[in-house]
């Protein structure tokens, strides 16, 4: 039965009218289609030129005493890992430029979203949905609280219902979380708009969970809010995001920019000062691109239901274990099947009222990772799904490389470190060129800036803005944080890198997938010895490149030379 409210256009898609505007412009209507394509071919272009100059740098730089097999591996390395990053920096620079030349941003990128009114009735039902497992359930109502007293205090609160899906299977979390959030319904002047609904069985994790209620429960809703255990939003973020559903029939998917909410752990603050600076830049950058093809993050986001229930089924990963089975990374697979839906997914490149917690410490941040990294290596086997629109499997394709530059950059090094050994074994014929100082200089000054420049381009956002930098405390205080954070990401890229390259290793190698648990939302102390079983690989493999090159290249290395 569906609600008081039908969101769902009223042509079908056979309609001659409603084919000719899809041929012409998006699903909305909002953007010249051609206009979306001349983006991405101008985006593709740059990429691919910047990755060959690059690539062609390196080159000249390797091939000066002929080749060795050592080098070869770099150069594949270097070609493997370089188009995630570049990405990365085309999408920086476009967005920086946007935000600091356009008079509209919005209109650029998403002009369904800009021309939908800022006031206009709240006429959909909307179910606010959280998923939990093994979650401290006075921490999600204190969540739930906000968000429902939020909504209220907007005047519209009696468009939404609340509803919590969990997951847990541990007798003594269950009792907790029905006795809290019992609890809580009866404190409240309409405990009926709370729904507590637990799953006997997790089948299909978190996505299985949500497909479950959009089944069972949401018929009655036109909208559904998605939220995780460690996000909250406000009730005028939420009513964007829903205002700008109802204007637009055929968007399916509408994700919000999400920012780390206040932390209590140095590694926290450090982590989400660096993240909340590049995503701006790089978020606007994407969307002017990517369009109607945009990515969901899982939470924080609008849904329309009717769309997700017929066209967003997700399938069992072919093939055994590990990659086989349920899709983790659900939410970019989602995306990618309500977009061949027909309908719009699209991002709200801006801040507002949209928080979720960042790991509190790294033994946390290194499980989420990791379980991203698994989820997203599950993509090798459905990128090839009949059907898929092209830019669905191009946004695949990088969050596959998102991962596999990890690996190609540790084995570079070690790569690197085995060059240095005599004698090499020349592949190619030598030639008595000098070595290009000068080329070689520039090709690693170009790399960092590519690297970094997401980073770059939202600090320098904040500096340009002297309303935002007085948000941090002033361009003095915001400088202090930026020098901190570069000093923190030296340490953590190293860490992080090596993880992911020991976990795929595990997980290609062994078979062995990771398992999905409850996080560490509060922030801990982390003890010696935890830090020790959990950072002694990488150290050992620093340690042992460090002195490959003490023996081999010590000039390289800080400090004197060995006798």
């Amino acid at each position: 039965m569906r609600s008081s409210l039908d969101l769902t256009p009223a042509s079908s898609p056979e309609d001659p009218e409603d084919a000719e505007r899809s041929a012409d412009s998006t699903p909305t209507g909002s953007q010249a289609a051609w206009s979306l394509r001349t983006r991405r071919i101008i985006f593709a272009t740059l990429v691919l030129a910047t990755v060959a100059a690059l690539g062609s740098a390196f080159w000249t730089v390797l091939a000066v005493d002929g080749w060795t097999i050592p080098e070869f591996v770099m150069l594949g390395c270097f070609l493997i890992s370089a188009p995630w990053i570049v990405i990365g920096f085309w999408n920086a620079l476009v967005g920086f430029s946007i935000l600091r030349f356009a008079p509209d941003p919005m209109r650029v990128v998403a002009p369904c979203i800009a021309d939908t009114p800022a006031d206009s009735p709240i006429d959909a039902r909307v179910a606010v949905v959280m998923c939990v497992r093994h979650e401290d359930p006075a921490r999600v109502v204190r969540r739930l609280d906000a968000v429902t007293r939020s909504l209220d205090a907007t005047g519209w609160g009696g468009r939404f219902d609340v509803f919590v899906l969990s997951d847990s299977q541990k007798p003594d979390a269950v009792a907790e979380e029905e006795a809290t959030i019992s609890r809580w319904r009866e404190s409240l002047a309409r405990p009926e708009r709370v729904t507590y609904r637990r799953r006997t069985s997790n089948e299909g994790f978190k996505a299985g969970n949500i497909r479950d209620f959009v089944l069972d429960q949401g018929a009655a809703y036109d909208v559904m809010i998605t939220l995780d255990a460690d996000s909250v939003m406000s009730g005028e973020a939420i009513l964007r995001l829903v205002r700008v559903m109802q204007a637009n029939p055929k968007l399916g998917i509408l994700q919000s920019l999400v920012v780390g909410l206040p932390a209590r752990t140095i590694f926290a603050r450090a982590f989400q000062f660096g993240m909340r600076a590049s995503m701006r830049s790089y978020t606007m950058g994407a969307a002017w691109w990517a369009g109607d093809n945009g990515p969901y993050w899982g939470h924080n986001a609008a849904i329309r239901i009717a769309a997700f229930r017929d066209h967003c089924r997700l399938p069992t990963v072919p093939g055994g274990a590990p990659l086989g089975g349920a899709v983790l990374s659900h939410d970019l697979f989602e995306a990618v099947l309500m977009r061949k839906g027909g309908y719009e997914v699209r991002v709200l490149p801006e801040e507002g009222g949209s928080w979720e917690d960042n790991p509190a410490s790294l033994p946390e941040f290194l499980r989420r990772n990791l379980r991203w990294c698994q989820g997203n290596m599950q993509y090798l086997r459905l990128i090839g799904s009949p059907g898929l629109p092209f830019l669905g499997r191009v946004n695949l394709m990088i969050a596959i490389l998102m991962y596999a530059g990890a690996p190609a950059w540790i084995v570079f090094m070690v790569a690197g470190a085995a060059q240095a050994w005599d004698p090499p074994v020349v592949i190619g014929g030598g030639g008595d060129d000098p070595f290009p100082w000068t080329l070689s200089t520039a090709l690693v000054v170009m790399m960092m800036l590519v690297l970094f420049a997401p980073k770059i381009m939202g600090y320098l956002d904040v500096l340009l803005q002297p309303a935002e930098s007085r948000r941090y405390g002033g361009q003095g205080v915001f400088a202090a944080g930026v020098a901190a954070e570069v000093t923190f990401g030296m340490l953590f890229a190293p860490i992080v890198s090596f993880s992911v390259t020991a976990f795929l290793l595990q997980l290609f190698v062994l078979r062995k997938p990771l398992g999905w648990e409850a996080q560490d939302r509060d922030g801990r102390r982390v003890r010696w010895s935890e830090a020790m079983r959990l950072l002694w690989p990488a150290t050992l493999f620093g340690v042992a490149l460090a002195v490959s090159l003490w023996l081999t290249a010590p000039d390289v290395l800080p400090g004197p030379p060995p006798c």
